[in-house]
C-alpha cells in the first residue's frame, strides 16, 4: 500500500491566501491609520511645511478629500479581506474533498 500523496497546489494555494489575506489587513490598518490623519493632521501638516520653510499651504478641502480617498481604499481592504476569507474556505473544503490518492 502506497502513503497519501496531497497535492502541493492546494496547499500552496492555502499559504497564498493566508498571505494575501495578512497583507490587505496590514494595508488596510495602514490606510485607515492614514485617513485619520489626513481628517485630523490639516493644522499639524502646515505647521510641519512652515518648519520647512516650504511656501505652500495645504487646503481644509484638499485634506478631506485625501482622507475620503483613504478611507474608500480602507473599505475596499475590508472588502478584499472577505473576499480572501471566503477563497481560504473554498480551500479548505477542496482539501477535505478529495479523495485519497494511492
Amino acid at each position: 500500500m502506497t502513503p497519501n500523496i496531497e497535492d502541493p497546489v492546494i496547499t500552496l494555494s492555502g499559504i497564498f491566501v493566508s498571505i494575501l489575506q495578512i497583507a490587505v489587513a496590514f494595508f488596510g490598518g495602514l490606510f485607515l491609520w492614514l485617513s485619520i490623519m489626513a481628517f485630523n493632521g490639516h493644522a499639524m501638516i502646515n505647521m510641519l511645511l512652515e518648519m520647512a520653510d516650504e511656501p505652500g499651504h495645504v487646503n481644509p478641502e484638499e485634506m478631506f478629500f485625501a482622507g475620503i480617498v483613504l478611507s474608500a481604499l480602507f473599505l475596499a481592504c475590508i472588502v478584499v479581506f472577505f473576499v480572501l476569507k471566503y477563497l481560504r474556505k473554498v480551500v479548505n473544503r477542496e482539501i477535505n474533498s478529495r479523495p485519497p490518492m494511492y
